[in-house]
Formats: C-alpha cells, structure tokens, sequence
C-alpha cells in the first residue's frame, strides 16, 4: 500500500505553523506496516498523528468492515505495535486499523499479510510433496448420501474392496494391471436428505454435522477410504506394488448462504458454530473458515487412517458452475470469485489440490485457472445428447482452448447385463427415461467418441481424463456376463491404463 502518511504530516505541520494565535489539533490519521508474521499471528507496526488511540483488526482482504467494528473487536496498539494472534495458518488477512482522537475519528487504513505455514500443520505425506500432486486419471466413486433404491436395482449404501476393486485394476488376456491413479470421493446429500450443494430443488442445506457425517462415511475410521486402501493392497499382493502412488480426492460441500436456498427469507446461520461463534453464511468470511474446518477435519481423519497405499490428494468442488463475476445468475448469492482463491492458497500451502468438474458451457469455464483451481475436466455431456445438438468436435476444441481436462461419461444405460431387466430404462440428460434395451449400441457408440474425440483432437497424452460412470455402473459393466459388455469394460481400461500421460 503506498503511504500517504509523509503528505499528511506536511500538511499538518504547515497548518500548525501558519496559525500561531492559537492550538490546533488536526485529525488524527495513521500508517500501518506488516512487522514480524507467523503461523498464527501478526505484528502490525502502527505510526500516528494526533490520535491517542489506535485499533487494529485482522479480517478478509475482500470486506472493509466498519470502523466501530474495528474500534470494538480489535486490538488497541501499545508502543507503536498491536500485536493479532488466532489467526489461521497459510491464510491471507488484511489488517484494517482506526485511530481515535476524542470522538473523531481517522479514516481506516489498512495493509495486507499471509500467515506462515509451519512444518507441524503438514502431515507426513503432505510434506513429502512439493504442490499438489499430479495424476493422469480420476475415477469418480459416489456414495454417502440418501440410501439409493430404485424400480429396477439397487446400488450399495457403501464402498467395499469388491466394489471398488473394477476401479483399482483389470484383467485381460495378458494378466492383471492397474488401472486409476486417483479416486474421487462424491456425494451431493446427506442420507437425510439435506443438500451438500447449492440446489434449487427446495430442500434444506447441509450443516456442521452434516459436514462431519460426510468426512466420518470417506476419511472415519471404518469409511471407505479405508476400504480403498485394502483394496490397493489386494491389488499389490497380487502384481506387484502400483506404477505410480495413488490419491484419494475427497468432495467439498458448498458453504450454501441460506438454510433453504430457494428461500431467500431463510436463515443464514443455520450452519452452526466454530469457536464458540455462531458463523452467518451471508459473510465470506465465515464461509471460507467453516470451508477450512471441513478441509482440516478430513486431512486429520485421513492421516489416522494410517494409509499404506492411498494419500489424500485434494478436494473436489461440488457445485457443477461457478458464479464468480457481478451480473451473473445469482452471483450475490454465490460470489465463488471472494471463496475459492482463500481456499486455493490455503490448500496450496498444504500441498494438496482444488479441482472441478464443470458441465459443458457452464459459468465459470472460462476463468477457473483465476479461481484458484489445480485442474479442471470438462463434461461434454454427449452420452445423454438425445438430440443430437452437443458434437465432440466442438467439445474437444473448447477443452483445448481451455486448457482442461476430458470427463468421459456413462451409466447404467450402457451396460446390456442391467438393460435386460424387464421393464428397466435409462434416463437422458434431463431425467426423461426414455432409453432401452435397444438403445445400449449407440449409447456405446456415443462412449467411443469420448476416447476417439480425445485422441484425435490432440488430447490424448496431454491432457488427463476423469470417468463418470454414474452410481455404480463401472462395476455393473465389469461385471456383466453378456461378452459386449466385457469387450466395452476392457476398452476402457486399456484407453485409461496406456495413456502416454501416465508416469
């Protein structure tokens, strides 16, 4: 911040000096400087000027907030210094300061600082790293939320190693190999119900328990995580210990400002508390700490896990667009561009990533690298594309011209095993079942371009790729008995395990 201190001490001094018949007392103003910084705190060096009081406040560098505020719940200066402790690790603060002569006030000043990261926040594996680390391939595992039964079948409330393990390796004609590098852990609501998301369908945001809940059914104790990690090792007794390490990338829900956000009317701190403070949703400040808490209740659930074969690798952003510039739907509602660089900077200093997965043309496509975001892939919802508007082609260029990765995308409605249950359809795009037993040709046909449009467009070896195989169709597919559906399982496998990307 450029100082305009030695101006104002100036004018000051030759108003002083030109009215010699009487005192004046001029209004105070301040300067503040970043002294020493460390994990935890700050000191801020304060110089005044006709103020006999001087406050300091750390906040977020995005909301000045009032100088009352500042005055009220800062830390008065002594000796030139006001020392601020509590602060988060890793985490960028604005220091707002006020000074007070009387009732008059100075104009509030502030300077920006970042919290150092000490070698204790970091767990063993997260200090063997240097950033986030990289994989070729992500699988997406969805689990956690309401108990899923439908007409035709039903998908398992819970990962073991059985259904993880078409996901961890594969055989074909010549043995076993390996198969995904990372595994993305996601789930949009609780087995309640409630939303992990922001949702229009009217039902009620997730809170703080909720948000334990989800990290305790991936990263407890008995959470699939864990399961995962069996299911490696299973692999590695077999053939050997895996290529390349493997991550597990844990879902993020959305810090959702109302309790219902389709009432706008409903509360905003119905979240719950940290610190014995009551967060309200409507400040991005408390957004972004209950996002930290969530973030380091998972790493320190994970590292007791005492994983053999598994690291934690970053977390993943739930909402499928980001709102994140004035003037788009619902932005003040949203303001993704305030949260997601804290949350970037604060997984940076951890070494692990933030990644997404955005829908084709969604909000937020074209700027994620400025949101703070390690990767992205992009959905180019062809596999639903009933009629015939969303090309490849098109798809391929945008992913290249963004710099992204390919999501290649699936479900139930591909596999000739589930689709010969009678009665049994397949949704498309916009939840309409309207595909059959008939339909499992071209919807292969329509999986194929994924992998072609990824090789041909220049892809294939440069850029990663993330699979969505809905709730549980992978393992359907693996499976199966009918031989096209073992012949489109292995041509997956065989597009994943030799992409030139892979280490």
């Amino acid at each position: 911040m450029k100082s305009r201190f030695p101006a104002i001490l100036m004018l000051l001094l030759a108003i002083s000096c030109g009215r010699k018949e009487k005192e004046y007392v001029g209004e105070p103003a301040i300067q503040l400087t970043v002294g020493s910084v460390s994990h935890s705190g700050a000191a801020i060096t304060v110089q005044s000027l006709f103020a006999d009081e001087v406050f300091v406040l750390a906040g977020s560098p995005d909301s000045v907030p009032p100088a009352d505020e500042i005055i009220s719940g800062g830390v008065k200066a002594v000796n030139g210094e006001a020392v601020l402790s509590g602060l988060l690790p890793g985490t960028k603060y604005s220091a707002y300061g006020v000074g007070r002569k009387g009732d008059r006030l100075s104009r509030t000043e502030s300077v920006d600082f970042t919290t150092a990261i000490e070698a204790g926040d970091l767990y063993p594996y997260e200090k063997g790293r240097n950033g986030a680390p990289f994989f070729a391939d992500i699988t997406l595992c969805t689990g956690g939320g309401v108990p899923n039964s439908n007409y035709w079948f039903s998908i398992p409330e819970t990962w073991d190693n059985a259904r993880f393990a078409p996901h961890v390796s594969y055989t074909d004609s010549d043995g076993e190999h390996w198969l995904f590098e990372a595994f993305l852990a996601i789930t949009g609501v609780d087995p309640e119900g409630n939303n992990f998301g922001i949702n229009n369908n009217g039902r009620v945001s997730a809170d703080k328990d909720s948000w334990a809940g989800l990290a305790e059914y991936w990263a407890g104790e008995n959470g699939a995580f864990k399961a995962l990690d069996d299911a490696i090792a299973d692999a590695a007794a077999r053939i050997g210990s895996a290529p390349s390490k493997r991550y597990a990338v844990m879902v993020m829900p959305d810090p959702v400002m109302f309790e219902r956000f389709t009432d706008k009317n409903s509360s905003t701190s119905y979240w719950g508390a940290l610190d014995g403070n009551l967060l309200d949703f409507s400040r991005t400040e408390d957004q972004v700490k209950a996002l930290q808490w969530y973030i380091d209740l998972v790493r320190e659930k994970f590292n007791a896990l005492g994983c053999k074969y598994l690291e934690l690798g970053g977390f993943y952003i739930l909402s499928e667009e980001l709102v994140a510039t004035p003037g788009g739907w619902n932005y003040q509602y949203k303001r993704w561009d305030r949260i997601l660089p804290r949350i970037g900077k604060y997984l940076d200093a951890r070494n692990e990533g933030l990644y997404w997965i955005p829908y084709l043309d969604a909000d937020g496509t074209d700027i994620w690298k400025s949101l703070g975001i390690t990767y992205a892939w992009l959905q180019p919802n062809r596999y639903w594309d009933y009629n015939n508007d969303k090309p490849m082609g098109e798809s391929v260029k945008k992913i290249e011209q963004l710099g992204m990765g390919m999501e290649l995308e699936f479900e139930y409605s591909m596999v000739e095993g589930v689709m010969k249950t009678p009665g049994i359809m397949g949704p498309d795009g916009a939840g309409n079942y309207v595909f059959t037993l008939k339909d499992v040709p071209s919807l292969r046909s329509r999986f194929r371009e994924y992998m072609d449009g990824f090789k041909s467009g220049g892809l294939y070896g440069k850029e990663r790729i993330a699979l969505y195989s809905g709730s549980n169709a992978l393992w359907q597919l693996a499976s199966s008995k009918e031989p096209g559906d073992i012949e489109m399982y292995l041509e997956l496998c065989n597009f994943i395990s030799q992409n030139p990307l892979r280490k």
